[in-house]
């Protein structure tokens, strides 16, 4: 198995770094979002699951090189992380407006 330089790490740790900040932004930015959130949430699941694919796909034909499903599997867990917050926002949104209409 090929080993990961320095210069591969810290390339990854940044691009970590990135899609970390990104999806911070993003799922803090959800309550503002407007209209219907249940296509959001169904597009990330989307890109959820191509990514997964691509990165098993990666694993299993690339034997013994890591880099590009280090990367693939970031991206799945930026993905799914949005979609999963995405999926709570709109279940905690639903619930609070069955309470309003019950009130």
């Amino acid at each position: 198995m090929n080993r990961l330089t320095t210069g591969e790490i810290a390339g990854t740790a940044l691009f970590a770094l990135i899609l970390a900040i990104l999806a911070y932004r993003i799922i803090r930015g959800m309550p503002k979002m407007a209209g219907d959130i249940t296509a959001f949430r169904k597009r990330t699941l989307v890109w959820t699951q191509v990514a997964l694919v691509l990165t098993v796909l990666q694993l299993n034909f690339k034997a013994g090189d890591w880099r590009f499903g280090i990367i693939l599997g970031l991206i799945v867990l930026f993905t799914g992380s949005i979609w999963l917050s995405a999926r709570r926002y709109d279940i905690a949104r639903q619930a609070d407006a069955e309470q309003r209409e019950g009130n």
